[in-house]
């Protein structure tokens, strides 16, 4: 006679089952729980930044207002000149705020080459600009076939220039096509778009070019090397370098005490003062960093911003 199989109670089975349940609903509390703790989480995490970032975006604000201060009262000081021994140039150490530090400094865009200024109104080459232009590229080590590019970026029509330029036609067969502005930049970065710029030669000519309003006047006063060499017409690197050197650290004080030493130079497409400045701010508060670019236009009393910008440059 076989053996009867041994066979678990059903009360046995049923704690067996209830156990098994009872741990998969741990398991799925928990999973819920971990899950809206992380939710939760993040929510704060964000909630925190964005109030970080407003608090930051205040302060950039404030010391906005604080350059457009110190640019009236410079001009009321001196209306008729800007230099590196005024106020406004001092860079700004870093200040304590509450939770961080702030950062500032100002910039004199005059003293730089107006990408702009290579056309006219009319939306045509300004030939004395444009040969500017070229010795600019030429003081920095790059290609002077690159200012027929910049030109055929800036001007009204669809004809490259001969023998370098480059319009829409060259632009739409990339591998991302897009259109030339046929117009003014407003930012020098506009460069990285232009056929024949790379990372390496824009990074050597940013730091001496700008983007302004057509018709701005370079500053003589704040003027770099390059530019200064590029400005006046004919004269060699030596004499750029000696017209730095003898540049009054007060500034020249009017074009014919400049011209007098730079008699190729052309006075109406210079000046002793500026308009237009670049304010750069960077806050720090905690792990968050938050870097403002405003470009401020000085008329009169009044301080203007006309391009404001957070981020990379």
């Amino acid at each position: 006679m076989l053996p009867v199989p041994h066979r678990p109670p059903a009360e046995s089975l049923q704690r067996g089952a209830a156990l098994i349940t009872a741990i998969l609903i741990v398991a799925i509390a928990s999973i819920v729980a971990t899950s809206i703790y992380y939710d939760s989480f993040l929510y704060m995490k964000r909630s925190s930044n964005m109030l970080l970032y407003d608090q930051a975006r205040l302060y950039t604000l404030g010391a906005e207002d604080w350059a457009a201060d110190i640019l009236v009262r410079d001009l009321e000081d001196e209306p008729d000149r800007d230099h590196f021994g005024e106020e406004w140039a001092a860079t700004l150490p870093p200040l304590p705020i509450d939770g961080g530090t702030l950062m500032g400094a100002l910039e004199d865009q005059q003293g730089r080459f107006n990408l702009n200024n290579l056309i006219t109104v009319e939306g045509e080459i300004n030939e004395p600009v444009y040969e500017q232009f070229k010795r600019l590229l030429e003081v920095t080590g790059l290609n002077i076939q690159l200012a027929d590019r910049v030109v055929d970026w800036l001007d009204i029509d669809q004809e490259a220039m001969f023998p370098d330029g480059a319009e829409d036609a060259l632009y739409s067969g990339l591998n991302v096509p897009y259109r030339t502005p046929n117009g003014p930049v407003t930012s020098a970065s506009e460069l990285l778009a232009v056929e024949g710029f790379d990372r390496e030669s824009f990074l050597a000519l940013s730091p001496y070019v700008t983007a302004l309003p057509r018709g701005s006047r370079v500053n003589i006063n704040t003027a770099s090397l390059p530019v200064m060499y590029a400005i006046v017409p004919e004269i060699s690197l030596a004499d750029a370098e000696g017209l730095i050197e003898n540049r009054p650290d007060d500034g020249f004080a009017s074009m014919e005490e400049f011209t007098s030493l730079a008699e190729s130079a052309d006075p109406l497409e210079l000046s002793t003062s500026s308009q237009f400045f670049r304010l750069t701010v960077r806050v720090t508060i905690g792990t968050l960093q938050l870097n403002m670019y405003s470009l401020l236009a000085r008329e009169s009393s009044v301080v203007r911003p006309l391009l404001r910008s957070y981020g990379s440059e």
